[in-house]
């Protein structure tokens, strides 16, 4: 086992720590957003496809099952779509904590020499929207979905 009392972390290899990680939980969220829009696109087309199915599939004994899937597929597109917002908020939160770090631990002189590690003002906050405000879209027009069938 290694002694880490003696191991010293340069302020640049901080940096590098810090924005590594960044641009981790950055790529998580991308691959939930791509997740997400997965699996509406699947729920969506099944749940037209229960919707508008051949007349046959209305009859017994399919019609139970037809409607139960007309049910069913909404709630697990909710549920889907706020696990994945839930995930989504929890790199955002991450992201959030880390750039905190950086602000406290690094210097002037270096952050005066080395690129941000993340988008700092608008470019961040408009960066933000898509994930945050995807899920909720979906939530939302699912609701709807289920109060009109």
């Amino acid at each position: 086992m290694e002694d880490t009392s003696t191991c010293e972390v340069t302020e640049l290899d901080q940096y590098r720590l810090i924005r590594q990680q960044i641009e981790h939980e950055d790529n998580l969220i991308s691959q939930r957003l791509s997740w997400l829009l997965g699996s509406q696109s699947f729920l969506f087309t099944a749940f037209a496809i229960s919707l508008n199915g051949p007349t046959q599939m209305r009859t017994k004994p399919y019609e139970s099952t037809v409607n139960l899937l007309i049910l069913v597929l909404p709630l697990v597109s909710i549920l889907s779509a706020a696990l994945i917002w839930l995930a989504v908020m929890a790199g955002m939160w991450t992201m959030t904590k880390l750039r905190r770090r950086y602000a406290a631990s690094i210097s002037a002189g270096l952050r005066n020499v080395v690129p941000p590690v993340q988008s700092t003002g608008g470019a961040l906050v408009l960066g933000h929207f898509a994930p945050i405000l995807l899920p909720g879209l979906f939530v939302v027009i699912w609701l709807l979905l289920m109060v009109r069938s």
